[in-house]
């Protein structure tokens, strides 16, 4: 499945969903997040962000923003952002906290909430591990 595609992303969902590890690694964070891949030609040519919200340790729902400003309406608890090529990198397996410690990767919302869940990022790692992903 293509990397950003409602396909891709509601397996994504699902995979996530499955894990057992995902209530515990949302407890106590906020409800809502966003994700902005910024534009990063000729790959990955304009900027896409999604919006998701969290329910009872699941992933509830989920939506493509038409336009990254939605963002601002919406008021997500945590915006995280960054180039594609940074999250093409992360997807092969880079380290992620490495990438947002250099800056690659901007995050906007408690960070205090995110780093204390650190021990909680397999759950990330073996979802994506369960989703096919065909990276532009």
């Amino acid at each position: 499945m293509r990397f950003g595609s409602r396909e891709w992303i509601d397996a994504l969902v699902a995979a996530l969903n499955a894990q057992p590890g995902l209530a515990p690694a949302l407890r106590g964070l906020g409800t809502t997040a966003a994700l902005v891949v910024e534009a990063d030609p000729p790959a990955w040519p304009r900027t896409v962000a999604a919006w998701a919200e969290q329910r009872g340790g699941r992933i509830a729902r989920w939506r493509l923003l038409a336009d990254e400003d939605e963002i601002l309406e919406l008021e997500p608890d945590y915006v995280i952002r960054a180039p594609y090529g940074t999250v093409k990198a992360i997807l092969r397996g880079a380290d992620a906290v490495q990438a947002a410690l250099s800056g690659r990767v901007t995050v906007e919302g408690d960070l205090e909430a995110l780093i204390r869940r650190a021990q909680h990022r397999g759950v990330v790692d073996a979802a994506l591990a369960a989703v096919q992903t065909e990276l532009p």
